[in-house]
């Protein structure tokens, strides 16, 4: 080959390397994904490495001045940094400027959602409707608008209690394949053969749409579930919304953008078993759920949503889905569970567990469960949980049996014995689990068994900051069951868990755990404003959690960025001290709109 032409193949081999290094920022671009009051956040500049952090910046459109986010965490096994903006405003433009700490940066737009949904037309449901289908052809669109589905006061009812015993109608609303921008609006579903709204996958053929848009809100739903059509004499684990694409491989094709928010989702037709009856095996617990979804997408919202029962018939999980080791599983990514009141569960309030890929979980109460939150696992992350509260914790894995004896659930569910699905980052910060004071004639109060425990296996790569981790029994008894507020495996890979009040032990949390913290034992109890004491008076001021001057923890919790800015000198646990009581439900739904 001739010198000349050797050495312009050569220049050109320098300009075109040159040319792939200049443009590797831009084809590594950051991205986001938007919810109501949430941006999710992913980045993969050159250069990306665990001691490069990626410190965030945001403001509003019109903000003369820049806020801090939390820094994005950095996921060593795809070289990606992710994280999640939050308590945003609904409806507007945020710059978003992220900064590496070797000084490359970008900046992105992005938009949170809008509360207000322009309507294309409303459809009004027909007196003695038995079941409403809801069609491909009946889609609204982004252009023109959502198309409501609805029916006139004391019209609204959809009552499946007289259909024959041979009638398949097995959903009170079905919402077919490639269903789009609809809303399913202030409907009352009742005696359900098994769902109330099914968001259903076609087989037969198979299609090639996606089911998106969808917004469940404002209805009643009760009386719904079946029984033996899983496994013979076992209760369904039927949702009152149920979604189910297990069959389903092409994630593009799986739902996304599905909103259920201010329902009640009450007294289903048959309950939960509990894991354990006096005398028997355990047994996982199957039944009703106030939403079911297995394989069903993501970038989902559940916020204000009211889920007891009154009539005995208890649920499995209230809001949940599959797999749960997984890479997927419920609600797999971007997305929001808030303000949701939940009670009356045998197993998972939010059972929150696969990807969790900037999974939000916050403001959502808890009474008479058995776990407020499952993470088991976090295979991906980070997933967020914050200022989320329980209380009775206690007889719900074994209803006949001793309350001082029992083995019982913890606030955090986490952790997988499958090292392929374990290991997604997790922060939990500003959670309170209260202990309602005992019966008489037992010693031991009713609340949580453990603030987070290692339930679901191996634990680590999680971040405690600024709990009320208070326990139902911190002694340690030979022979009986033993509790911790913390229990993890944090020798298997990272953890940091500091500036919690805590009343238990922590087990195996890292070599410097809760230093800064309070307890364990008498020194890590709270004292509540509204009653002096290590337990809230919610009868005399309900929803108030906040601590009371001189407490542990009061004026005293590290500083976060975007979760408790907010405030000069932030108290620990869920509520900050001056600020309004806390609201879950309905009402809350209400009084933000």
């Amino acid at each position: 080959m001739p010198r000349l032409a050797a050495m312009a193949i050569v220049r050109l081999a320098f300009a075109l390397l040159a040319l792939a290094v200049a443009a590797q920022p831009a084809l590594a671009a950051p991205r986001s994904v938007s919810t109501f009051q949430s941006i999710g956040l992913y980045w993969s500049p050159a250069g990306g490495a665990p001691d490069n952090a990626a410190r965030v910046q945001f403001r509003a459109a019109g903000e003369p001045g820049w806020r801090q986010g939390l820094d994005l965490w950095f996921d060593e096994r795809d070289g990606e940094y992710r994280g999640s903006l939050v308590e945003l405003e609904p409806a507007t433009e945020y710059s978003v400027r992220l900064t590496l700490a070797n000084g490359f940066s970008e900046t992105l737009t992005a938009r949170t959602w809008s509360e207000k949904f322009r309507v294309k037309r409303t459809v009004v449901l027909k007196p003695g409707t038995t079941r409403l289908i809801i069609d491909e052809a009946d889609s609204g669109s982004e252009r023109d608008g959502y198309v409501v589905f609805t029916g006139a006061p004391g019209r609204n009812t959809i009552d499946q209690s007289e259909l024959s015993g041979d009638d398949r109608r097995d959903s009170c609303v079905l919402i077919r394949q490639g269903v789009h921008h609809i809303i399913v609006r202030g409907l009352v579903l009742k005696n359900c053969r098994r769902h109330g709204v099914f968001l259903e996958r076609q087989f037969e053929p198979v299609l090639d749409t996606t089911t998106r848009d969808i917004v469940i809100e404002d209805n009643e739903i009760s009386g719904w579930g079946g029984i033996g059509d899983e496994t013979p004499g076992w209760v369904n684990d039927d949702g009152a919304i149920h979604c189910n694409y297990y069959r389903e491989e092409n994630a593009a094709k799986k739902p996304m953008r599905i909103i259920v928010q201010r329902n009640r989702f009450f007294n289903p037709r048959y309950g939960a078993n509990p894991w354990l009856w006096a005398g028997s095996e355990a047994t996982h617990p199957h039944g009703p759920q106030a939403a079911m979804f297995m394989r069903c997408g993501s970038n989902h919202v559940f916020r204000y949503n009211e889920v007891w029962s009154s009539n005995g018939k208890r649920f499995n999980d209230g809001f949940g889905g599959g797999d749960n080791f997984s890479t997927e599983g419920f609600p797999w990514a971007d997305s929001d569970f808030y303000g949701n009141r939940i009670s009356q569960v045998n197993d998972d309030g939010i059972e929150s567990e696969g990807a969790n890929r900037n999974v939000r979980i916050w403001g959502n109460s808890f009474d008479d469960v058995f776990v407020a939150i499952a993470n088991a696992a976090t295979s991906i992350g980070p997933l967020y949980v914050w200022r989320n509260v329980s209380n009775r914790m206690a007889n719900t894995r074994e209803p006949d049996g001793d309350p001082d004896l029992e083995i019982r659930g913890p606030f955090i569910k986490a952790g997988s014995y499958d090292a392929k699905v374990n290991g997604g980052r997790a922060y939990y910060f500003h959670n309170t689990a209260l202990q309602p004071p005992p019966p008489r004639g037992r010693s031991l109060p009713l609340g949580a068994g453990a603030g987070i425990e290692k339930s679901g296996g191996t634990l680590y790569n999680f971040v405690s900051r600024n709990n009320v981790w208070h326990i139902h029994n911190e002694v340690h008894v030979d022979g009986r069951e033993k509790f911790y507020s913390i229990r993890a495996d944090c020798g298997a890979g990272p953890c940091d868990a500091d500036f919690d009040l805590h009343n238990g032990r922590i087990g195996n949390a890292g070599a410097r755990a809760e230093r800064h913290g309070w307890g364990p034992g008498a020194s890590g109890l709270p004292v509540y404003a509204s009653s002096g004491r290590a337990y809230p008076d919610l009868a005399a001021r309900p929803g108030d959690f906040s601590l009371k001057p001189g407490s542990p923890g009061y004026g005293a919790a590290a500083p976060i960025p975007n979760f408790n800015d907010r405030f000069a000198r932030p108290d620990v646990g869920a509520q900050q001290s001056g600020t309004p009581p806390m609201e879950f439900g309905i009402e809350a739904g209400h009084r933000r709109d």
